[in-house]
């Protein structure tokens, strides 16, 4: 990895910050049937204007140094549907080409390591969280 590469629940936490989303760090969800659903994190609203987010987004963070397949979006998938989240995101240091097609077909909504990394760089220093 390259040196600007940093701890990937770093890069999350801060463009969730960034974005000015209300979130919660690994949080337990009770979903349909009394199931209970982790997640890496839970956004739950936010702290301004700009952004208008009305439902709440399940995050799962796969800090793998392998690529993560359709089968972690098949059980995002099964995640949203039993914790009653309308979202579900993965966020992951890569992707194999079926499972990007896959999540796209299913609504799961994915970022990577490299995106982040390039959307702070786009923003320069206004992309930080003083934890």
């Amino acid at each position: 990895m390259e040196s600007q590469d940093l701890d990937l629940n770093k890069l999350v936490k801060e463009f969730l910050s960034f974005r000015k989303f209300a979130f919660e760090s690994n949080v337990v969800v009770r979903g349909k049937n009394d199931k209970k659903v982790e997640f890496s994190y839970l956004v739950h609203g936010t702290s301004g204007k700009k952004v208008d987010l009305t439902e709440k987004i399940g995050v799962i963070v796969k800090d793998w140094s392998r690529s993560c397949g359709y089968n972690v979006i098949l059980e995002a998938e099964r995640l949203q549907e039993t914790s009653g989240l309308s979202k579900v995101m993965v966020v992951a240091n890569q992707f194999s080409g079926t499972a990007r097609e896959l999540a796209e077909k299913l609504g799961i909504l994915t970022l990577t390591n490299g995106e982040l990394i390039s959307i702070k760089s786009m923003y320069g220093k206004s992309f930080s969280f003083d934890a």
